[in-house]
Parts: structure tokens; sequence; C-alpha cells
């Protein structure tokens, strides 16, 4: 997908209101032995302002904790997020970045894809020498993405709509193009439904 030119559409559109999502620290707790479920609570740092979010979730490893955690605590308020699925995985040691020559120190480069609802695909990467903490920032990574998209195109909706009802046809065509770029994220059709409802009650 051609996901850089809707990642600068969806920034051109939010400005100052974009999300951002990084990883400040972790604590992660699987018992090895016994087995269970693995327990993870992430401070996520969100925009400029150094505004701090906790987010705990429980799953079967740290990167299916993160995303129950982050599920739980963004979902219900981007519906969309609950389209998409996380198709593939892969770790990939780049061993010539070994600063002692053992190899355990290496980056390791954590790619994550995923499908939206209409079956087209998103890769995300990130690199770091703790293979965890790389793990954890490109689920971050990919939710930053669909939570961003969804904020963007309810934006532009509403703007698209406004300019419809003040006869703004110089506007229309552009709105449209960019509604066009945003709905190949993924299915916003449960969000203009919400839109609609919340317009009518007004």
């Amino acid at each position: 997908m051609r996901r850089e030119a809707t990642v600068e559409l969806i920034r051109k559109v939010l400005k100052d209101d974009y999300l951002h999502l990084a990883v400040q620290d972790y604590e992660l707790r699987e018992n090895v032995v016994e087995g269970g479920p693995s327990q993870v609570t992430v401070r996520l740092k969100t925009g400029r302002d150094g505004t701090v979010e906790t987010i705990q979730g429980e799953g079967v490893g740290s990167i299916d904790a993160l995303y129950h955690g982050l599920m739980d605590h963004y979902a219900r308020e981007f519906e969309s997020l609950q389209t998409i699925q996380f198709t593939g995985f892969s770790v990939k040691g780049k061993m010539d970045t070994s600063r002692d020559r053992k190899g355990l120190d290496a980056v390791a480069a954590v790619a994550m894809t995923v499908q939206n609802s209409d079956g087209r695909t998103f890769e995300f990467e990130e690199s770091g020498r703790s293979l965890v903490s790389a793990g954890l920032c490109v689920v971050v990574q990919a939710v930053e993405y669909f939570v961003n998209s969804e904020r963007a195109f309810i934006t532009v909706y509403r703007a698209l709509v406004d300019a419809r009802e003040r006869g703004r046809a110089d506007l229309l065509a552009t709105y449209t193009n960019q509604l066009a770029e945003l709905v190949n994220t993924t299915s916003y059709t449960k969000v203009i439904e919400r839109i609609k409802a919340t317009e009518h009650l007004r």
C-alpha cells in the first residue's frame, strides 16, 4: 500500500492534532515455568506536550498482551481498529550491527503485517537492540497509524458535509479526493453511522 502518501495526507489534515504515540518504558511479567498469560504495562507518550498514558494488557506473549491493552484503550473510541487483523510477524537480526562481535547485542528488525477489512495489507517495522522493545513499538506504530487515519477521515468527512451544505463546489472535489485516499486504510461504515447519529441528535 502507498502508506507514505496517506500518512502525509493525515498529517496535513490533522496538523497539530496528530496523535503521536511513543513507548517510554514497560514492565513485562511472564511465568515461564507454569505458563499462563503474559502481563504487560506500557507507558506511552502521547503528543508533544509530554502527556503519558498507561496501557495494561494480557495475552499470549508481550506483543499480544499490548495489542489487547491498546484495543481496550482505543477501540471504543476508534471503531475502525476492530476491522483490522495482524496477519504477519517476522524478526531479522542485523548481525553486522553488533558492537562486541558476539552478536547478542545486534539490532533486531521487527516487521508486522496488518490486513484491513478489504484485504489490503500494510507493513510496519521497528528496529532496536531490545527485541521486546522493538516488538512493542511496532504494535504501537500500527495503532497510531489507524487511529490517526480514522481521525483524519472524520475531519474530512465533516468538512465535506459542511461544504456541500454551504454550496462550496470549489471544496467538494478536494475533500472527495482526500476521502478516497483515506478509505484505502480500512472500512469507516460504522464511523459514518456514528457521525450521522450524532449530528441527528443535535
